[in-house]
């Protein structure tokens, strides 16, 4: 059992100028916190924390480990975070991708906490986007492989010719598969009792959604090309 000796302030912007702050226990080794299980804290929080006998301190949230996620022990009793120092992060708004705009409801859940069905529902969406273009009633791997492992593919998500066209045809068809099968797969085994998958960060699902936003502006230039 962890034993903590201090108590800092976790800070999370909620827009220019509002931030909400929440006290907790913890105990502080250097840019390492270990912080009680329930503690709400995620990766872009800030951690203020006044050491004895030292000047207060704050600092960025990089990363957060649960006691159910890869890489913790199954007898930790608390959640691990590090941190740096603040003045060392400096993310531009520009690095901030912008989804496609069939993203908006899985952008919602994810506001929501609801990481899981937020990837399910953005992958449900690529997968009934392929449908209604090839009017398949096919699903998941079958639907891909059979759209986009024929030649030529019934959608021609290609940016360029000849050989590289055959290269980038087939990257994408593994890549639809994979969002198929890897992503959406797990999470919709979960929602039907058969075993859910490991609870995502809001950063992961982030970037579940940008691949997901990739293969819809892929849909964009195939429907584009068709007659």
């Amino acid at each position: 059992m962890i034993f903590f000796t201090t108590f800092v302030t976790v800070v999370r912007p909620q827009r220019e100028g509002i931030a909400r702050r929440l006290g907790s226990p913890a105990r502080v080794k250097g840019n390492t916190l270990r912080l009680p299980i329930g503690a709400e804290v995620q990766i872009g929080d800030y951690v203020e924390h006044c050491p004895p006998h030292d000047e207060p301190r704050t600092m960025a949230v990089i990363d957060v480990v649960h006691p159910y996620m890869p890489g913790a022990s199954a007898a930790d009793d608390y959640i691990d975070v590090t941190c740096v120092p603040s003045e060392r992060v400096s993310i531009s708004q520009v690095t901030e991708p912008a989804l496609h705009r069939t993203m908006s409801t899985a952008l919602t859940l994810v506001e929501d906490g609801r990481m899981s069905e937020a990837v399910s529902e953005a992958l449900r969406l690529v997968e009934e986007r392929v449908q209604s273009l090839t009017e398949s009633d096919d699903s998941g791997h079958t639907l891909m492989e059979s759209v986009f492992g024929t030649r030529p593919p019934q959608l021609d998500i290609t940016t360029t010719t000849e050989q590289a066209a055959e290269d980038e045809r087939e990257g994408f068809r593994l890549l639809f598969i994979g969002a198929m099968l890897g992503l959406r797969g797990p999470r919709l085994r979960g929602q039907h009792g058969a075993g859910d998958a490991v609870p995502a960060t809001v950063d992961e699902t982030m970037e579940y959604l940008a691949v997901a936003s990739m293969l819809m502006r892929r849909l964009d230039r195939a429907e584009s090309g068709l007659g």
